[in-house]
């Protein structure tokens, strides 16, 4: 069976802030993602690539077979017309513009496209949306804040039965068109951009998932590839991945 090449956006981390390194390495970075994007990925029949920021993107786009936007700082307000309003707030700019250029080619080649958490943020500005900046905690619940293990399905979701979100995510459907899932996030989509469709909302009424409809793309946010097993969204978007290829051939 033929294997999708899947491109992982990355974070850059400056090394002293994770390990003990000799000071000659101090000011050294790694750039990665976390493991269980390329593990999920993987599980599900795809060869996961992680993309390096300086990347061509003219060149990488020939040879990716699907994009998964991972996780990570804060977009820069400027991006969606906000402003700075909380000290939660993290940004690299660097990796903001790379991201941008790298949708909008993305979406011109029609590949299809999995945006996780600040993945589906980036998604969303790329395509002239704006963000909340900071969710306020709801009847003592926080979208960010815990202390319990990644994997924990902490709220509910409500998905629209007629999306393709619904489709990806069956096997996880409770009754009611909900599923339960983790959350990481403090921000979250105000003004769904061009093309963008809401088709799931958390129980306080926050945008959980987006998709473009006739599209492989789907933009969730909460964390899949930190659920317990593979989750199926990650077999969703390796067969898209391979019916595109396909398509093409």
């Amino acid at each position: 069976m033929w294997a999708p090449l899947i491109g992982i956006t990355a974070r850059r981390v400056p090394l002293a802030a994770l390990v003990d390194v000799p000071l000659g390495m101090a000011d050294g970075q790694l750039e990665g993602a976390f493991s269980g994007y390329g593990d999920s990925v993987s599980d599900a029949g795809g060869i996961p690539m992680i993309i390096g920021r300086n990347a061509s993107i003219d060149l990488l786009m020939p040879r990716l077979d699907g994009l998964l936007l991972s996780g990570g700082e804060d977009v820069e307000p400027h991006h969606y017309g906000g402003s700075i309003n909380s000290t939660d707030s993290q940004h690299d700019h660097d990796r903001d513009r790379f991201e941008l250029a790298l949708i909008a080619a993305a979406l011109t080649a029609r590949l299809p496209i999995l945006a996780i958490c600040r993945g589906v943020q980036i998604l969303n500005v790329a395509l002239g949306g704006t963000l909340v900046e900071h969710l306020d905690d709801t009847n003592g619940f926080s979208h960010a804040n815990t202390d319990e293990h990644r994997s924990v399905l902490r709220h509910e979701v409500t998905i629209d039965p007629e999306s393709e979100l619904a489709q990806a995510v069956a096997a996880n459907v409770r009754s009611g068109d909900s599923i339960a899932v983790n959350s990481f996030h403090h921000q979250a989509i105000l003004d769904p951009g061009r093309g963008l469709r809401v088709v799931a909302h958390a129980n306080d009424g926050t945008i959980e998932g987006v998709e473009i409809p006739g599209r492989s793309v789907i933009g969730v946010q909460w964390h899949p590839e930190m659920h317990a097993g593979t989750d199926p969204i990650f077999k969703w978007f390796i067969d898209a991945a391979q019916q595109m290829k396909r398509s093409q051939t």
